[in-house]
Formats: structure tokens, C-alpha cells, sequence
């Protein structure tokens, strides 16, 4: 028999290691960390919806469309050659730039620094139109 030292009454031997091992069960459960809840999402997929095939009148437009396009980015390009290629006369008077309105206005100049602005001006605008034009062109 087994004393207890709390209130002096007596425990037996297989009551004490019942305590003994319902202490260590208790310091054993509080040593062990509990892991996080696992949380879980549900992902829903996301629905993919073909593309609609296109009717024969609209690919046939598609293509009108396309053929105008690259029409137009032709033209674009062969300006931008010839503009290119463009020289000023070394002398500053053979060259003349001419600029007429609907109205019949016209505006005529040889002086070479307008000339280059003017040419400047034109590439830019150029380059800017023939990308807008390549961005139009899907495939």
C-alpha cells in the first residue's frame, strides 16, 4: 500500500500506476502538437465554350476584310520605301516639297530644314499606320 501525501488516505500499487499512466498519457497528448485544420477548396472548372464556327458569308467577309488590309499595309510599306530612298540636293534648292488643299490652296517650300521636318514627320506617321495595320491583321 501506497500513501498519498494530499489527504493521507491509502492507494493501492495498481491504482498508482493507473495515475502514473494517466499522467503520462496527459503529458504525452499535450507534448504532441495538433497540426492545423486542413482546409479544403472546391474549385468548380471553369466552363470552355468553343467558338462559334463562322458562317461561309462571314469568313467570306473575313477574307474581303483581310485582302483590304494587307492592301493597305502594301501601300503603307512601299511609301515608307520611297520616303526612305528620298535625298535632299546637296545645294538646298533642288529639292521642293508642294502641299495643296481641296480648296486649291497650295504651299510650296525648298528650304531643306522644313523639307526634313516635313520628311520626319511622314516616316513617323508611317511607322505608326503600318503598325496599326499589322495589329488589324488577325490570323
Amino acid at each position: 500500500m501506497i500513501m498519498s501525501k494530499n489527504n493521507g488516505s491509502a492507494v493501492t500499487r495498481d491504482e498508482a500506476v493507473a495515475l502514473i499512466e494517466l499522467v503520462e498519457v496527459e503529458a504525452v497528448v499535450a507534448a504532441v502538437e495538433v497540426p492545423e485544420p486542413v482546409v479544403l477548396t472546391i474549385v468548380k472548372p471553369e466552363l470552355v465554350l468553343a467558338p462559334r464556327k463562322l458562317s461561309l458569308d462571314e469568313r467570306i467577309q473575313k477574307v474581303e476584310d483581310l485582302s483590304l488590309l494587307i492592301d493597305r499595309y502594301r501601300i503603307l510599306n512601299e511609301s515608307r520605301r520611297k520616303l526612305q530612298t528620298f535625298q535632299l540636293g546637296a545645294d538646298g534648292l533642288s529639292s521642293s516639297i508642294q502641299l495643296r488643299d481641296a480648296a486649291g490652296n497650295e504651299f510650296r517650300t525648298s528650304n531643306s530644314a522644313v523639307i526634313n521636318t516635313v520628311i520626319d514627320e511622314m516616316k513617323r506617321t508611317l511607322d505608326t499606320k503600318v503598325r496599326e495595320v499589322e495589329e488589324l491583321i488577325d490570323l
